[in-house]
């Protein structure tokens, strides 16, 4: 998070300590998996708040083995030896949609992109692992989730009409993809009125603040690595190397997490929001963080949310921080704003 603290932790000290206590926890699960991976086809992965560098002590554990190899019955074998390591530690299971905590075979998330065979849960692990992945430190996890997002972003890039040849506009960005990150974002907002009517209310309001934090925090960071292109200073090569240097540059952004990418941008075009969305992101986590507020967000009924303290004291914080990005989209850059503007809806 270098970008926001210039190394002094106590401006967000929230944001600071959950990303400490994310990379303490990354050290434990390297410790419970690196016996069990495939060498060389085999990556640990993890998503969410853990994946994001803001872990608290509710947080779930989304996880995932990725596999770019052949497929072996052992594979599921091994799921069940990590399952139960993972409860033996105590780590809280992912959520019941099935996204996590299981296999994930590479295929699937390179080749199909849209169309039937795209579904809910292929797409939403596809963005997920270009934009809040990490890899646990063991064996050729690193190796392995590179290869993949190289695969996944090359797919993306290649069949882009905007990379054509011929095409020679200065501020042409990677539509495919950007058209997926706009897919997942509004696919995340149904399904939060889904679940609503599935699960028949539970962690109604939990899941409305993380909705308005979190999950926007995700697609903002997504909206600005693809426009970032169009952005850069410096001019790359036309012809097969502009889209290696894409890809490059698609890259770096997987790489960090969604705060030190939105923080990134807030640096280079609006740094006088600074305070505005990083204190408000702190809030957040603290809220998270304390045991009762959230263990009450989570049994809060969404006909009791609007009378209730902690909620409209977490509605204000996510409300003051849309207001933030709202300016950091449309009122702080001219370049930013054309962009915004060109890209955002059509």
């Amino acid at each position: 998070m270098n970008h926001i603290r210039n190394g002094d932790d106590e401006r967000w000290p929230q944001i600071a300590a959950a990303e400490v206590r994310s990379g303490e926890k990354l050290q434990e699960l390297a410790a419970l998996m690196g016996d069990l991976l495939p060498t060389d086809e085999g990556s640990a992965v993890v998503f969410g708040s853990m994946a994001r560098g803001e872990f608290t002590g509710g947080s779930d554990l989304d996880w995932t083995i990725l596999i770019d190899g052949r497929a072996d019955s052992l594979h599921q074998k091994l799921v069940h030896q990590l399952s139960g390591r993972l409860t033996d530690a105590n780590f809280i299971k992912p959520g019941p949609t099935g996204v996590f905590g299981g296999l994930i075979f590479s295929h699937d998330l390179v080749h199909a992109v849209g169309g039937d065979e795209d579904s809910n849960k292929n797409m939403t692990r596809r963005l997920l692992l270009l934009l809040e992945s990490r890899a646990v430190q063991t064996a050729s996890s690193e190796e392995v989730r590179a290869r993949i997002i190289n695969a996944i972003l090359s797919r993306y890039v290649e069949e882009d009409a905007s990379f054509i040849r011929s095409n020679t506009r200065a501020d042409k960005i990677p539509r495919f993809l950007l058209n997926d990150v706009v897919r997942f974002w509004r696919t995340m907002a149904v399904d939060y009125a889904n679940k609503y009517r599935a699960r028949a209310g539970d962690k109604w309001a939990l899941r409305n603040i993380k909705l308005r934090m979190s999950r926007k925090l995700l697609f903002v960071s997504g909206f600005f690595m693809c426009i970032s292109w169009a952005l850069r200073e410096s001019s790359c090569e036309e012809g097969a190397f502009l889209t290696q240097d894409l890809v490059s540059h698609l890259t770096t952004w997987t790489n960090r997490t969604p705060l030190e990418s939105l923080a990134a941008m807030v640096t280079a075009h609006a740094p006088d929001l600074a305070g505005q969305i990083f204190d408000n992101y702190d809030a957040f986590i603290a809220l998270l963080n304390d045991t009762q507020k959230r263990e009450r967000l989570e049994n809060l009924s969404p006909y009791a949310a609007y009378e209730d303290d902690i909620f409209l004291q977490a509605r204000s914080i996510s409300l003051s921080f849309d207001d933030a990005l709202t300016k950091l989209l449309f009122d702080s850059s001219d370049d930013v704003t054309k962009l915004v503007k060109k890209y955002g809806v059509f």
